[in-house]
């Protein structure tokens, strides 16, 4: 039972040191940290005090502590995890606001602070398994209900596919414990079946292992790296790395209007020339911004984020991009339903989205359309790209974040563009997710967590 300790306690402590700030990840923590008082109990009773009595390392003061540690483990675990995890559904299901879950979380310790003075502690903890089994039972399952609704519902396949890591990173050892924990030992004499909770725990180790690695899982994604050297090295050229293609692609802008402006400059029409100017000087000075910003902080990218208008954001990098959408005579198209500010820094959301312009309008044909759209959810302000050009191989598809990878002329592109778009997003608490099929075009989905601007 050490290693379910070990286990459990190493996801909350994963879970609150990365994503310490989002509530759905501090419940889940929470969860994991009270199941983890069960493998504390049966470690204290089972191995550390025999050990030290075999060893004769133990006086009646130290095993008094850890006596006392089991019998907090015992109870940790089974009126502890139930409440979390109701908890942790109510806060993920985004079916409940702010008050309402501040006035549950009061009223579902009820159960909690009964058993409190209704368990015998001395000698040793009885606890009453009908009783937990009638209270304990329904918050699981209420809890289980919730994640299945909410899953149903969602309609962005992006965070209906975040749904379902969910359910299947969580409902495995709550069924277990359901049955094991409160079921077998409240009707039937099946004391012994909580041993299997290693294997349990074990699997569920492993999949929290592949999910937080491969897709990420409530806001917290890990990257190993096989050589820490390696992963010094990637972090200090990072900055230099984003400066590089921000560079390249502002020069690439600048080239494209100085042939424009030398034409119109022949032709002595004003108009245009000072509209091409004034795109370069604004090229220049996001340069400018860009190289001072990763200057002063060239292991990482640094955010300063302020809250901005989602409209502003988007129409200020279609400005900023229309050399390239020109050029092809790519029809653009906005559509922003939400009014709600986006707390960003504005000079790297922008390059982001000028990246993803940019790739799209490479990707089209003359004459393209593209679709740029936003919207809100419960919890994210959702940004869409979408191009109707030739769409991406499915085998490319899992690789194109990957830095240094490309489907274009290597000599012109340096692989470095979408892997700076996911580095900006995962600085922002954000995703980016691709949707696209061989044909039929791509679509990019921007997520960024909305935070509520103070008064």
């Amino acid at each position: 039972m050490v290693f379910v300790l070990i286990f459990l306690w190493t996801i909350a402590a994963v879970l609150l040191v990365n994503n310490p700030k989002n509530e759905s990840t501090r419940w889940v923590a929470f969860s994991a940290f009270a199941a983890g008082g069960g493998g504390l109990s049966r470690a204290m009773t089972e191995t550390a005090i025999p050990y030290l009595h075999i060893h004769e390392l133990i006086t009646p003061t130290i095993e008094n502590i850890l006596f006392k540690l089991h019998i907090i483990g015992s109870f940790m675990n089974h009126n502890g995890l139930p409440y979390c995890f109701l908890m942790f559904a109510i806060s993920y299901s985004g079916f409940f606001n702010k008050q309402l879950k501040n006035k549950l979380a009061c009223v579902l310790l009820i159960p909690i602070v009964i058993m409190l003075f209704n368990t015998p502690f001395y000698p040793d903890i009885k606890n009453n398994f009908r009783i937990l089994f009638m209270w304990c039972v329904p918050y699981l399952l209420f809890g289980m209900t919730l994640l299945i609704v909410s899953y149903a519902k969602e309609s962005i396949q992006l965070i209906k596919r975040n749904r379902f890591y969910i359910i299947l990173f969580t409902f495995p050892p709550i069924i277990f414990q359901i049955f094991v924990n409160y079921t077998f030992k409240a009707f039937f004499d099946f004391e012994e079946v909580w041993r299997l909770m290693p294997l349990v725990i074990t699997l569920l180790f492993m999949t929290f292992v592949i999910l937080i690695s491969k897709h990420g899982l409530l806001g917290v994604r890990l990257r190993f790296d096989n050589n820490k050297r390696e992963s010094a090295m990637r972090a200090v050229t990072s900055g230099a790395s984003a400066l590089n293609h921000t560079i390249k692609n502002e020069i690439g802008k600048i080239d494209i209007l100085s042939d424009r402006i030398k034409y119109e400059a022949e032709r002595e029409n004003p108009k245009p020339i000072v509209k091409d100017i004034d795109i370069i000087m604004d090229s220049t000075s996001h340069m400018l911004s860009m190289v001072d910003r990763i200057q002063k902080h060239s292991q990482e990218i640094i955010l300063i984020p302020d809250y901005h208008k989602v409209c502003e954001i988007i129409e200020s990098s279609i400005e900023m991009s229309l050399p390239y959408l020109e050029k092809k005579n790519i029809d653009v198209v906005m559509h922003v339903k939400t009014h709600v500010k986006m707390y960003c820094d504005s000079v790297h959301m922008q390059e982001v989205l000028r990246n993803l312009i940019k790739n799209a309008a490479e990707a089209m044909e003359h004459n393209g359309q593209l679709r740029i759209s936003a919207y809100e959810t419960r919890k994210a302000i959702v940004i869409e790209i979408q191009d109707n050009g030739p769409g991406i191989d499915q085998e490319d598809l899992t690789r194109i974040f990957h830095p240094y990878f490309t489907t274009k002329n290597r000599g012109k592109n340096f692989g470095l563009g979408l892997a700076y778009c996911m580095n900006v997003m995962h600085k922002h608490s954000g995703k980016i997710d691709v949707q696209s099929k061989k044909g039929l075009g791509t679509t990019f989905i921007l997520q960024i967590p909305i935070t509520e601007q103070p008064v």
